[in-house]
């Protein structure tokens, strides 16, 4: 970072790097742990609701199917767990301009909406197979404490780290505009 960019700038810049990047683990394990069991649950409640196609499986297809879904579930949260880790690693870009112009995606892919959207491979196999899709309606259909971080700390924590990046962006351009350009150096020319 250029000189004379204000310390309690980047003492709040540091602080809220260090919030988000807490939160973001907590959201990141819960997706981890528990967001396959809550998608198989529901399609276990999806299967279930159905007792005439379910009836008309053998155990080895149900099994099959069982495993076919658990598969995707487990894919699907484990590429979004993957994304998360990226982005998370993100944060720590000392170029301030560029992490600037990542906010908006990045606030983006933390969403109830984003996270819930893993259960669109298990959907379309319950559906192939003639069973309703199903559907998670909010963070605690997963977990509580998931809910708790998505909604309402990681929301605080990455609107202040959001304003302190901006503000560090803006300082940055300013202090690199007013910077003087060194003269070029003469060569020696030696005959």
């Amino acid at each position: 970072m250029p000189d004379g960019i204000d310390p309690a700038l980047t003492k709040t810049l540091v602080e809220a790097e260090g919030d988000v990047a807490r939160h973001g683990v907590v959201i990141l394990r819960t997706i981890e742990t528990e967001l396959v069991p809550a998608i198989m649950a529901e399609a276990r409640d999806s299967i279930e609701s159905s007792p005439r196609k379910l009836s008309k499986l053998s155990e080895e297809e149900l099994d099959d199917l069982v495993d076919s879904l658990r598969k995707a579930a487990t894919k699907a949260a484990k590429d979004l767990r993957k994304l998360y880790t990226r982005v998370l690693t993100k944060l720590g870009n000392e170029d301030m301009v560029e992490l600037e112009q990542d906010l908006e995606g990045i606030g983006q892919l933390f969403k109830w909406s984003r996270i819930a959207s893993v259960a669109g491979p298990v959907n379309e196999i319950l559906e192939e197979k003639g069973f309703p899709p199903i559907e998670l309606s909010g963070p605690a259909d997963v977990a509580d404490n998931l809910a708790v971080e998505l909604e309402e700390k990681w929301q605080g924590a990455f609107s202040r780290f959001s304003d302190a990046v901006t503000l560090l962006a803006q300082e940055n351009r300013k202090a690199e505009s007013s910077e003087p350009v060194p003269a070029k150096k003469r060569k020696n020319k030696r005959k």
